[in-house]
């Protein structure tokens, strides 16, 4: 029902009928992962999550800001910030290694052969007695 209401919103309103390939919401893109077979899904899967780090430093940022007008104890301020530095960290992070999810993998070493076999030690001719 839900995919109708969007459908009719979009038609209404003149916008794409075709909801995003990849949710917004970090529950259903925690789904949408766990299903994510290509390659071409999976840096999109780490687009979005870094996309919603950014959004989560910006919250984090707020909240700082609200502590420091709210005089909260300075711990509280120094964690917020520590945690909107790590929050943009992992997302320029993800933005770093994501592109190595659409690259296919390096082809595998051909088989190494083994060495020919050495060549047996010449046999002492047996004695006579």
């Amino acid at each position: 029902m839900n995919g109708i209401a969007q459908s009719v919103h979009a038609r209404l309103y003149g916008l794409p009928d075709d909801p995003s390939p990849v949710p917004n919401s970090l529950d259903a893109l925690l789904q949408f992962a766990t299903t994510a077979g290509d390659r071409d899904q999976q840096h999109v899967v780490l687009l979005q999550l870094a996309e919603q780090l950014r959004n989560a430093a910006e919250i984090l940022e707020w909240a700082r800001n609200h502590a420091h007008w709210r005089q909260l104890p300075a711990p509280a301020w120094e964690w917020l910030r520590s945690a909107t530095d790590t929050a943009r960290h992992l997302a320029d992070g993800l933005d770093e290694i994501g592109p190595a999810f659409t690259t296919p993998p390096p082809p595998s070493p051909p088989a190494a052969t083994p060495p020919p076999p050495a060549p047996a030690a010449p046999r002492a001719a047996p004695t006579r007695h």
